[in-house]
């Protein structure tokens, strides 16, 4: 076990890797209940791999990740995953997202108890044809409820036009049609590979004595056998700077128009770490769209704009996506005012500094949350290797001359654009 800290943020992280891999992180933050976090870095972009001792490529349907992530919670003895965790007193979950799948309870109590739970629920797959079957018909509804959205379907509309090859383009629960082809086979060959320890990582935060839960999660695992787990490789795809389709409208039966605005922007030639591009990048929208923006204040005002334009952003390879969606009446000039935005690129640097104060705000603000902490470790694992223990002195050196570089270099042209509407 190794301690390591945050600097200038007074938490400590306790590591220890598993002889099977696992990684584990361990934050105690006092008079906080206990959150525990798994994660597989298995999700809806890898759909072409190589499998344990294998040398071909094995391709699966869309949405396998997410349909995996769903029979973990069937046991084959019967036993309800879900009703432990509620009977303990602990709220419980699972996700799948393009990059990964993760698991997670939050609980004031019975700590042991609920992460011994949310162990064997990662640890004992059991497929069969008939409950894949079963689940078919369940995520199919759900496939189903998810286009009944306008939102959603904007949002998935949007995502295949702006990738030509990449898997980042299709819908994390995948389509009736893809699901269909999933089977027991498929399933147990994905879990072998991505939910092998050593593509895992486990983050606790909150109230716990981190020896003693190391200690448990090490005596947990000693009995268990995994062969060794070389990187994994997974398909790499050649996609181009260019959207695949620049615009689209989709027919739906709604009163008001949705609309989606997506932009790809090649990060691949930068000359800085993606964690520094990734916040710079945030602290820019946040000064052209953020809460106190020009831009948001003016269509707070706007009677046509009937909820605030939404954005976020996230990272697909060398590509930055960020996404911009509300509801209108009319499009009218929607997407040109969006587009001018982000291409005015007039930033002073006041605004720089008021942004750059209020990200070391939040900073700090992080270190007694349980589930920001866990994030944190998790996605920093994830795309840089280690947790960035130096992050808070990296926020501070930040700087107006090389974010106003950075923003010059990069190019918000390529997008596409998503109509929904009853006409």
């Amino acid at each position: 076990m190794i301690k390591k800290s945050y600097n200038k943020l007074d938490l400590d992280v306790y590591e220890e890797t598993l002889d099977n891999g696992l990684r584990i992180y361990v934050c105690k933050i006092p008079r906080v209940e206990a959150h525990a976090k798994l994660t597989a870095f298995y999700g809806n972009d890898i759909l072409e791999f190589k499998p344990i001792g294998e040398n071909k490529y094995f391709k699966v349907p869309i949405g396998t990740a997410h349909f995996l992530e769903h029979k973990m919670f069937e046991q084959e003895d019967g036993v309800d995953i879900m009703d432990i965790f509620q009977k303990n007193g602990a709220s419980n979950n699972a996700y799948t997202n393009a990059h990964s799948t993760t698991y997670f309870f939050t609980a004031p109590n019975k700590f042991f108890e609920n992460l011994e739970n949310l162990l064997n629920c990662v640890t004992m797959p059991y497929y069969t044809d008939k409950n894949v079957k079963s689940e078919q018909g369940i995520i199919d509804q759900e496939i189903k409820a998810i286009l009944d959205r306008p939102i959603y379907v904007s949002y998935y509309t949007a995502l295949f036009n702006l990738f030509h090859h990449h898997p980042y383009r299709y819908p994390v629960a995948g389509t009736s049609e893809s699901i269909k082809k999933i089977t027991p086979e498929i399933l147990y060959t994905c879990y072998n590979t991505f939910y092998h320890p050593a593509n895992m990582v486990l983050a606790i935060t909150g109230n716990v004595n981190p020896k003693e839960t190391i200690t448990y999660i090490k005596n947990y695992f000693k009995d268990k056998k995994y062969p060794k787990l070389d990187k994994i490789e997974t398909k790499k795809y050649d996609e181009p700077k260019t959207v695949y389709k620049k615009e689209e409208t989709v027919i739906k039966d709604l009163t008001n128009k949705v609309v989606e605005n997506v932009y790809k922007v090649y990060i691949g030639d930068a000359d800085m770490s993606v964690f520094k591009i990734f916040t710079y990048m945030g602290i820019y929208l946040d000064i052209k769209f953020g809460a106190i923006s020009k831009f948001n204040k003016d269509k707070m005002n706007d009677k046509n704009v009937l909820k605030r334009v939404d954005h976020f952003m996230d990272e697909v390879d060398n590509y930055l996506v960020i996404h911009f969606d509300t509801e209108v009446m009319e499009t009218k000039n929607t997407f040109k005012e969006i587009y001018d935005n982000i291409n005015d690129k007039e930033i002073s640097e006041d605004d720089f500094n008021l942004m750059h104060k209020n990200l070391i705000k939040s900073v700090i603000l992080l270190t007694e949350n349980v589930v920001g902490v866990a994030n944190s470790i998790t996605y920093q694992v994830r795309e840089y290797g280690n947790p960035i223990y130096d992050m808070h002195d990296i926020y501070q050196n930040l700087n107006f001359k090389e974010f106003k570089e950075l923003i010059d270099k990069l190019d918000f042209t390529n997008n596409t654009k998503v109509v929904v509407t009853n006409k």
